[in-house]
């Protein structure tokens, strides 16, 4: 395995605003060797490493900044339900109140999605395909519809002592014109009768707006097809990252192929940016998608 040191191919990143913005929109992965804002130490770290997973099912524990739930966790006793409530939500008003500061462009218009903490070992889980870490993606999220807003997440590697291991592929303009011409990509971007039922049932369930665009659905194709592909998975170009236990990192995982190869006791937040605050709204994965039935060659962003 090759370690990567956290520089991109061309040069340094910037730390802020739209220098990191841009970098971040052409599909490149920004690296904090040291976190740049507070996370837990301590006993606070501690328990939340003993914290387990409520059933096989879970992939994660996983916290609702808009309502205040934590899911995914074994039960607990009251005053430790509370705890790791108010853990989750510290770690949610750090990560938000800084990357408002570094990225501010996109802060008066993203909306917050959910924090997750990874307390398993990726290396060994048993999970469904298409629910497997391990395997290069690009993020889509069926029951959290974007409807072709953009996916950013901020990781951090909350283990005292042994890195998260990523392996990182080509962008998604590159995936795309690698495969819309073979027989079985999935080409269909209308939304099936089956989805909308579903969208409806969650929906009910959750109290909150679902509905899955036609680009939400191919989204999600494409992550399936992605990894249930063998030849890009084993023949595909990589790049190794090794992120040190207390760094930081941030992605645009719509666009970002990436997998998940060893590590736990990472925490997560994500953030949907809509297109209209990007710097290179063209770059975006709803730019080409909208191009899906044209002639599409490999776009740069400027």
């Amino acid at each position: 395995m090759i370690p990567h040191d956290g520089t991109p191919p061309g040069g340094r990143l910037d730390s802020t605003g739209p220098g990191l913005a841009r970098r971040l929109e052409r599909h490149e992965l920004a690296y904090f060797p040291v976190c740049p804002f507070p996370i837990p130490t301590g006993e606070d770290r501690e328990f939340l490493c003993r914290q387990q997973l409520g059933r096989l099912s879970h992939k994660n524990i996983s916290y609702d900044p808009h309502t205040g739930r934590v899911g995914g966790c074994a039960l607990r006793t009251r005053g430790e339900n509370q705890r790791l409530r108010e853990l989750l939500t510290a770690f949610s008003k750090e990560v938000t109140g800084w990357l408002t500061r570094a990225l501010p462009n996109y802060a008066h218009a993203w909306e917050l999605d959910r924090v997750s903490f990874r307390p398993e070992e990726e290396a060994t889980r048993q999970l469904r395909l298409t629910a497997r870490n391990d395997l290069l993606h690009i993020d889509a999220f069926p029951t959290r519809p974007t409807n072709g807003r953009r996916i950013l997440r901020c990781f951090v590697n909350l283990n005292p002592s042994e890195p998260r291991i990523w392996a990182v592929s080509d962008p998604f303009p590159e995936l795309l014109r690698q495969f819309r011409h073979r027989p079985d990509f999935p080409r269909q971007v209308s939304v099936p009768w089956l989805s909308r039922i579903g969208d409806g049932i969650r929906q009910w369930f959750t109290a909150r707006t679902v509905t899955r665009s036609p680009y939400d659905v191919f989204m999600e194709r494409f992550h399936d097809y992605l990894k249930s592909n063998d030849e890009f998975q084993e023949r595909c170009p990589k790049r190794y990252w090794t992120f040190a236990p207390g760094s930081a990192w941030l992605a645009f995982t719509d666009s970002v192929s990436h997998a998940v190869l060893r590590g736990r006791y990472a925490l997560e937040h994500s953030y949907f940016v809509p297109t209209h605050v990007l710097f290179l709204p063209a770059a975006a994965p709803m730019a080409y998608f909208r191009n899906l039935t044209e002639p599409m060659p490999l776009r740069r962003a400027a």
